[in-house]
C-alpha cells in the first residue's frame, strides 16, 4: 500500500537512511536505524534497500524510487515491513525523497518506525498534559496493544502459511488487513508517547555529539531554499536521557521546520545552557538545564493556536497530512525525562522550539 505524500506529521520513532539512486545501495544511515534492525553499521554499507525491507518486494521498491520527483517537492510515503537481522519483521512507514547531491541528485529515506510493544504498567509516568487524558491512554493503550498482536500475529501466519502462493487476491485482503492493523498500531504507539508512557532507556549523553552526528543528513534531506545552520556552545555538560528518543525528537523538530518553511530561510538547531524560569513546574529550581532549540523562517503559529499545538490530535492539516501527534509526543518524551518544551512564535516571524533537560548529576 502506498500514496503520494504531502508532508506528514512525524511518528514517535524516526531515522535517516541515504540511498544510491541507481542501486539502492546503503550510503549512510543514523544510529537509530542500526539500533531498531540490529545491524551494525559496516554490515548496513553493504546492504541495498530490499535486503531488510521484507515488503513491498524489490521490484515495487525500485519502481517506487524511480517515481520520486528530481526536485524534492514530490515524496512517497510507503507502508513497509523491516527485516531485523534476527530474522523479526517489524512495520515502518518509509517517505523517500531525492535531493540534489555535490556530484549527483541521491535518494533519501525517512523511516518511521512503529511503537513497539511495552510493558507500559512499569514505565515511571511524569504527567505531561492533562491527568485524566494521560490515565485514558495508558489504559486503552495497553488493552489496545495487546488486541491488535493478537490481530497482527494471526493474519502474518495466515499469510505465510495458510494462502497458497497463487491466491492473490488472499493474499491483497490479508496485506490489507495487515496494513491497518499496523497504521492502529502506530496511532497506539503515538498515543501512548503524548501520554509519556514510552519505555525509555536513559544514559550519560554528549548533546552536541548527537546533533553533529545526524545534522548532515538532515542538511542533505532539506530543500535547497532552507539553510541549516547550528550554533552548539562547547561546553555543554552531559544529559542523563534516551539518546535515540532525543535523536528522533531533533529529527521530528527539524521536519516541523521544514514543512514550515515552503518558500525557505533559514533553520537554526542550537544548543546551550541556562537555568530557566517559567518553562513549566517540572523544571529543578536552582538547577542548570541544557537547552536545544530548533528555529526557523516560517509562517508562525497565530496566537489563538499557540496553546493547542502541544495536545494529541490537534492539528491544522487536511484529514490525509497526519493526525496531529508531531509536537505532542515530543512533549511527552521531554517532560518524562524530568525537562519541559517552550514555544517561541509569531506569525509571519517563524517559530523557535525550546527542549530544556537538566543536566547529568
Amino acid at each position: 500500500m502506498q500514496e503520494r505524500a504531502s508532508p506528514t506529521g512525524p511518528m514517535t520513532d524516526q531515522a535517516l537512511i541515504l540511498l544510491d539512486p541507481g542501486t539502492l545501495a546503503v550510503v549512510q544511515t543514523s544510529r537509530r536505524v542500526q539500533e531498531r534492525l540490529g545491524y551494525s553499521e559496516a554490515r548496513l554499507c553493504e546492504m541495498s534497500l530490499p535486503d531488510f525491507v521484507a515488503h513491498p518486494p524489490p521490484e515495487q521498491l525500485r519502481s517506487l524510487s524511480l517515481a520520486v520527483g528530481d526536485d524534492g517537492d514530490e515524496e512517497i510515503a510507503i507502508s513497509a515491513l523491516l527485516r531485523e537481522e534476527s530474522g523479526r519483521r517489524i512495520p515502518a512507514e518509509l517517505l523517500l525523497l531525492r535531493f540534489a547531491g555535490p556530484e549527483r541528485p541521491q535518494l533519501a529515506v525517512i523511516v518511521r518506525f512503529a511503537g513497539a510493544r511495552t510493558d507500559y504498567d512499569q514505565v515511571p509516568l511524569l504527567e505531561p498534559g492533562n491527568a485524566v487524558f494521560v490515565d485514558f491512554a495508558s489504559r486503552l493503550g495497553h488493552d489496545l496493544n495487546n488486541l491488535l498482536s493478537t490481530v497482527i500475529g494471526s493474519l502474518g501466519l495466515i499469510r505465510e502459511e495458510h494462502l497458497e502462493r497463487s491466491d492473490d487476491e488472499g493474499h491483497q485482503l490479508v496485506d490489507d488487513a495487515l496494513s491497518a492493523s499496523r497504521d492502529c498500531a502506530d496511532l497506539v504507539g503515538r498515543l501512548m508517547a503524548a501520554a509519556g508512557k514510552q519505555l525509555l532507556r536513559p544514559q550519560r549523553v554528549a548533546v552536541n555529539s548527537i546533533i553533529r552526528r545526524i545534522t548532515p543528513l538532515l542538511a542533505q534531506t532539506l530543500p535547497d531554499n532552507i539553510d541549516l545552520q547550528m550554533s552548539l556552545d562547547p561546553e555543554l555538560p552531559d544529559l542523563e536521557v534516551d539518546p535515540d528518543r532525543l535523536e528522533a525528537a531533533i529529527i521530528d523538530l527539524v521536519v516541523n521546520a521544514r514543512e514550515a518553511m515552503p518558500s525557505g530561510g533559514e533553520l537554526v538547531i542550537s544548543s546551550g545552557v541556562d537555568n530557566p524560569s517559567g518553562m513549566g513546574a517540572v523544571l529543578e529550581s536552582g538547577r542548570r538545564h541544557v537547552q536545544i532549540a530548533v528555529s526557523d523562517a516560517g509562517s508562525g503559529i497565530p496566537e489563538e493556536l499557540r496553546e493547542r499545538v502541544l495536545e494529541p490530535l490537534f492539528t491544522t492539516k487536511s484529514n490525509s497530512a497526519g493526525r496531529g501527534m508531531g509536537l505532542s509526543i515530543v512533549n511527552g518524551f521531554v517532560h518524562q525525562s524530568r525537562g519541559a518544551l517552550d514555544i517561541d512564535s509569531e506569525p509571519g516571524r517563524g517559530t523557535r522550539v525550546t527542549l530544556s533537560f537538566p543536566t547529568a548529576d
